[in-house]
């Protein structure tokens, strides 16, 4: 299959084209950054905010990963996330729409659902797909709204369009950051996000398997790790941060407060990395395997 992923120089777009490559695709990647290096052969620099630019990069493909956005309000305006990710997301589904491309996959976000999680806005857990959404930012508000355009690309062009919302990415070797998060004061903090993350790894997993998958119309599926962030079991961190919250389903042990029991039960996903593989639960490394922290220059 000729697979086009855009934001392939990103956190997830990285391990995507590794991850397609491997699975015997053929992958042009794509990001308006110029990769030095990347283990695509094909690499095209685009800026997908010009329609003319995305149609040139999608034709002739027989999927697209799209992960190209602008991903953190922190070092932009709400006004530029805004328009630079809803104009670039239009102009993906569409130029797939008008190149008849059968397959999209793209990035949405948890953060639709209430992030930062507050007790006015979290409802249960964990949350699931069904969870009420209530987007806080410009961030989520354009994945909000990329969902429900997702939806009319479906319905004008009948091809399947796959959403995932995925939780604050790692990188390997970004664990070292993990023990930073366990004083009170960012426990505290951390409770905004849930203490979900996702390994950028098991998010271009994911990215493989909704490629694969049949029959999903317009699906969106929440991706994470299947645990915290914390070494606190996860029912205690939500009694005491969220104590009058009730609970869907019993949480055991560490589990994560997001679920993904929809993407285990319908794309088979499931999480092959955790913090907990490299540190002790007192922050000290574990003697991790050789190809734990595999090339990440590219």
């Amino acid at each position: 299959m000729k697979v086009v992923v855009t934001g392939a120089a990103g956190k997830v777009g990285r391990w995507a084209v590794r991850k397609l490559l491997e699975a015997g695709h053929e992958v042009i990647a794509s990001d308006q950054k110029l990769a030095e290096e990347s283990p695509a052969e094909h690499f095209v620099q685009a800026d997908l905010r010009d329609y003319g630019q995305a149609c040139q990069l999608i034709m002739g493909a027989d999927a697209v990963i799209h992960l190209a956005a602008i991903p953190t309000d922190v070092r932009n305006t709400p006004q530029a996330i805004f328009a630079n990710n809803m104009l670039v997301n239009f102009n993906v589904f569409e130029a797939c729409k008008d190149w008849d491309v059968p397959r999209i996959v793209w990035a949405s976000s948890q953060t639709v659902m209430g992030f930062p999680f507050t007790p006015e806005y979290l409802h249960y857990v964990p949350i699931d797909e069904e969870h009420p959404v209530a987007p806080r930012s410009s961030y989520s508000v354009g994945k909000l709204l990329s969902e429900h355009l997702a939806g009319i690309y479906h319905h004008l062009a009948r091809k399947q369009i796959v959403g995932l919302r995925f939780s604050n990415i790692y990188e390997p070797d970004e664990y070292y950051k993990v023990p930073s998060h366990w004083t009170e004061a960012e426990k505290e903090k951390q409770k905004m996000n849930l203490w979900s993350y996702t390994d950028a790894r098991d998010a271009a997993q994911a990215c493989l398997l909704a490629l694969q998958a049949d029959n999903l119309d317009a699906s969106v599926f929440l991706i994470g790790a299947a645990d915290t962030l914390m070494p606190d079991p996860t029912e205690e961190l939500v009694y005491r941060y969220f104590p009058y919250v009730p609970f869907k389903r019993p949480l055991v042990g560490y589990e994560a407060c997001m679920s993904i029991d929809k993407a285990r039960r319908v794309l088979g996903y499931q999480p092959q990395y955790t913090w907990r593989n490299v540190l002790d639960d007192s922050g000290e490394p574990k003697a991790a395997p050789e190809d734990y922290y595999a090339p990440l220059n590219v």
